[in-house]
């Protein structure tokens, strides 16, 4: 090679570095999308399922990290492994060590190696981190891995880094907490995680995160980075979106707009519940989706209603919970003022437990049902004539199985009405025990409530949940679907068409057919009905107007067991039943009418579900034996016998 070419050649390989520079320079690398959920959506669930991907133009290890704004549920729910813990103990604590849970194996262990923790007292300005090497056996002590602190330390937030894992591709851990110097363990909630994805040989990857919500508004920021930077301008090697939502924990009418609940799961599905749907003890209404591979083939592929060679395209659960009471105990109360008033969810005399003119102490004991983080209790003490009958000095104690109670404060700071009590170390327990050593009144105690609160500041109440719940009034639904669900589901774009939503019976163990009309166009799915139950959507074989009951015969004899059932109308269009008047009556074997379920009632939804208790007009359990039902539909009569056994 001459010179000249020589030089020729330096010259373009400068000028193709430069080239690469500038792109460099001015090239995003990093792309973070969000696959779900959208933005800007009102629900019921406080749990969050996020599901996103990244993709990265360089080979590189990708960290995803984000705000948790009411923690998260479980470390050892998280599918990738973890970066980072960034976590606030409510308070500033003086800590004596770390402790970590790893996920069990009985192989090898999964928790870390090495971590690297720093510290804050406000959530910004960290210390530089200290790296503590981990064993890898548990403390016999603690039954968790501890790590020492050579000498304590004060903070209230500390980023917990894992460094290294004692296996190389993966840390799994299931929980981490702190001791104080007072060898208290402290519970400390999530602000924010960070995940590693690798794509040092793939230029993209999906990965998903549950995130728990705290009443009203959040917003959730995630931020993708590369590490290392490998580029000239390291802005190019971040990227981010925030979703922002707001989480109603229970269903009050004076959330509502315009007389309804709109709510989703910012992903597929959206319902709107009138006010008055519910009875006014159901608080809740959640859904989720299911995975259509997780339904049982056998419940779908002998079902005449649904297209040959079809599985679900949509699945959703639905729940509604009706708020119930704690149980309660108490050492001391007047017979018609007993304990369990302080937890009935009404904060006036006269629900209000009093007690006999007693020497104090006294205890009360309330079983919260199940193992909850307690950040906070209130306490609302009966006033009469502005004078105050709470308590003025209480030792608290907590316990997870009402055998062995651990002592966790003495609080003798009372208001007169209503006071909060912060519990600092946030103990995981079942059971609270307050010991009322001292009164505002000489031996006389009246309290009209007591509150709980987890670590999120979310109140703890107790719920019975219900799978198929018949409602006051109709909601309206709205199921939405993609190319792929189709793909997945064995469905002909072409016979999208022909897609109803179907609901779970479960007694019957068969999905029953519930209607809806499909908008192509926007590819959904949509129905009125007036009941709530797991819902698919499924390619429909279209037919005529079916009815069906849930327990044919049943027996409401009060045991629990088919005490009641249900008669559900379903059309495989609105025109079947929109705008007729529905008429359900049942006859004895002489025809004569035993009781009307519906009496010409206007029907504007695909389908109708209504419940007969066994009672005739005048509300007496009828004989056993079989009984005549007639449906009238408009013009149309059907008929059918209902049995009832013993």
């Amino acid at each position: 090679m001459s010179l000249g070419e020589a030089m020729r050649f330096g010259f373009l390989l400068i000028l193709f570095s430069l080239l690469i520079a500038f792109n460099q320079a001015s090239t995003a690398f990093i792309d973070l999308s969000i696959i779900y959920p959208e933005t800007g959506f009102t629900t019921n669930n406080q749990k969050l399922a996020i599901k996103g991907n990244v993709t990265s133009k360089i080979p590189t290890e990708i960290i995803v990290s984000a705000n948790t704004p009411g923690g998260i549920k479980s470390l050892a729910d998280l599918q990738h492994p973890i970066q980072s813990v960034t976590m606030d103990l409510d308070s500033t604590q003086l800590l004596s060590g770390i402790l970590i849970q790893p996920v069990p194996n009985s192989q090898f262990p999964l928790g870390p190696r090495a971590i690297q923790l720093a510290f804050s007292q406000d959530g910004s300005d960290f210390s530089i981190p200290k790296k503590f090497n981990v064993p890898s056996s548990l403390s016999t002590e603690f039954h968790r891995v501890f790590v020492a602190f050579s000498l304590p330390i004060n903070s209230r937030f500390i980023e917990v880094k894992m460094v290294e894992g004692w296996q190389s591709n993966q840390i799994a851990v299931q929980s981490i907490e702190f001791l104080n110097t007072d060898e208290r363990v402290i519970q400390a909630s999530i602000e924010s995680i960070a995940i590693s994805l690798d794509l040092m040989s793939r230029d993209n990857q999906d990965f998903s995160m549950e995130v728990l919500l705290r009443p009203g508004e959040n917003h959730i920021t995630l931020i993708a980075t590369a590490l290392p930077p490998q580029i000239l301008n390291p802005t190019l090697a971040v990227d981010q979106h925030t979703i922002s939502l707001v989480y109603q924990p229970e269903l009050l009418p004076e959330a509502a707009e315009d007389g309804y609940f709109l709510l989703s799961d910012g992903t597929q599905t959206e319902v709107s519940i009138p006010v008055d749907s519910f009875n006014q003890q159901i608080k809740k209404l959640q859904f989720w989706r299911i995975q259509p591979t997780e339904i049982p083939p056998f419940s779908y592929l002998s079902n005449t209603m649904i297209a040959a060679n079809t599985s679900p395209v949509v699945v959703y659960r639905f729940v509604a919970f009706l708020q119930t009471n704690f149980s309660v105990e108490s050492s001391n109360f007047l017979p018609y003022q007993p304990p369990d008033l302080v937890v009935d969810g009404l904060f006036d005399a006269p629900s209000t437990w009093i007690t006999n003119l007693t020497p104090l102490p006294i205890d009360l004991t309330i079983d919260l049902g199940r193992q909850y983080t307690i950040g906070r209790i209130t306490v609302h003490a009966n006033m009469d004539q502005e004078k105050s009958f709470g308590p003025q000095n209480v030792i608290i104690y907590t316990s997870g199985d009402d055998q062995q109670f651990i002592e966790i404060l003495e609080f003798d700071d009372f208001l007169d009405h209503i006071t909060n009590i912060d519990l600092e170390i946030r103990p995981k327990a079942r059971y609270v025990r307050f010991k009322i050593i001292e009164s505002k009144q000489a031996n006389n105690i009246q309290i009209n409530e007591i509150e709980f609160f987890d670590a999120s500041s979310s109140k703890i109440v107790p719920f019975t949940e219900f799978n198929h719940l018949i409602l006051n009034k109709p909601v309206f639904l709205r199921i939405s679907y993609d190319s792929f669900d189709l793909l997945n589901a064995g469905v002909d774009p072409l016979m999208s068409k022909n897609m109803r939503i179907f609901s779970w019976d479960e007694p019957a163990q068969e999905w029953q057919i519930a209607g809806g009309s499909v908008n192509q166009n926007l590819q959904m799915v949509e129905i009125e009905l007036n009941y709530i139950a797991q819902f698919a959507v499924f390619q429909t074989v279209l037919s005529e107007t079916s009815t069906a009951w849930t327990f044919n015969p049943f027996s409401p004899d009060g045991n629990g067991v088919a005490d009641t059932t249900h008669l559900t109308i379903t059309a495989p269009n609105i025109l079947e039943l929109g705008q007729r008047e529905l008429t359900i009556e049942i006859f004895d074997l002489n025809s004569k009418l035993v009781r009307t379920l519906i009496d010409r009632t206007v029907i504007n939804t695909n389908s109708v579900s209504v419940e007969w208790d066994g009672r005739n007009r005048t509300g007496e359990i009828v004989n056993i034996g079989p009984y005549l039902y007639q449906v009238r539909i408009g013009t149309k009569i059907s008929n059918g016998v209902i049995v009832i056994g013993k």
